[in-house]
């Protein structure tokens, strides 16, 4: 079993809120940045891995947008070597469950009613529309828009939706750009949803192929797992502040101060996992 060590937890924790910090203004979500520590729910996961493969990743939750990333990386050669990197935002409503993209009425509200409801609304998004919303969230992200019409096919869906009128057109379009027979964004490119009422992005996913300069969120990942927690535990903050700037792969303008991490990393003689009640087991 490999072990999440204290500095991948912590270089993990800066680059994630480093990600939000930059690309959420870029894709015009309500996010305020930079981001504080008493304003997200953040977690790092312990690694799912076998002989073959490790799984790394983790999450922040922040004004009902949920951010998720994950790394798989092969562990047969003599270095850790990252295959697949993507990354996923989804819009989420006050209980917790993926927006619709209309308000609810009441908390738990069913997805039988929200789908009914919002089928009854006008819809503001033609798919014209919508592939220049797709195009625009890759410039946003970083991404050669021209390089990827080039590489991979655009597909546009908006599906019927069996309401009591009978089937309608959903009140949600998808965009894929890849295989749309695949539709696996951690290989192979990127898929968005929209609410074809109110425009809003519901859900993103997007692969490491389509070439997102902030992914992979770490790099020397193998350099980076050998560093010990005791090692890591006397670290001062010049250190810990220059482990992130070597191991994060953002510019440094987008990553918290150290400082500003010990809600999550409190300075004492020996930091524990049990200081930081936000990992995820």
């Amino acid at each position: 079993m490999l072990h999440t060590t204290l500095a991948y937890k912590y270089v993990m924790t800066a680059a994630m809120i480093g990600f939000v910090n930059h690309y959420a203004p870029q894709l015009g979500l309500p996010v305020n940045v930079p981001l504080k520590d008493k304003e997200i729910i953040l977690g790092v996961s312990s690694p799912e891995n076998d002989k073959v493969m490790a799984l790394y990743g983790g999450g922040i939750r922040v004004n009902n947008y949920e951010f998720g990333f994950s790394e798989l990386h092969d562990r047969t050669r003599y270095a850790f070597v990252s295959v697949e990197e993507y990354f996923t935002v989804t819009k989420l409503e006050d209980d917790g469950m993926t927006s619709f993209g209309i308000p609810l009425q009441y908390l738990h509200e069913p997805s039988t009613s929200l789908m009914e409801r919002a089928s009854r609304m006008k819809y503001t998004v033609t798919t014209n529309q919508f592939y220049e919303i797709a195009s625009n969230y890759l410039i946003a992200l970083d991404i050669d828009s021209a390089t990827i019409v080039r590489r991979n096919r655009l597909t546009i869906e908006q599906r019927n939706f069996s309401s009591d009128r009978g089937p309608v057109p959903s009140p949600r379009m998808q965009a894929y750009w890849g295989d749309h027979k695949l539709r696996d964004p951690g290989r192979n490119g990127a898929a968005f949803m929209i609410s074809s009422v109110s425009g809003q992005l519901l859900e993103m996913s997007v692969g490491n192929e389509l070439g997102c300069k902030g992914l992979p969120l770490i790099k020397d990942f193998d350099q980076l797992l050998a560093i010990s927690d005791d090692e890591f535990s006397r670290y001062s903050d010049l250190d810990r502040s220059n482990l992130v700037v070597h191991f994060a792969n953002l510019p440094s303008k987008y990553l918290p101060a150290s400082t500003n991490l010990y809600y999550w990393f409190p300075q004492t003689n020996h930091v524990s996992t049990t200081n930081a009640a936000w990992f995820m087991h």
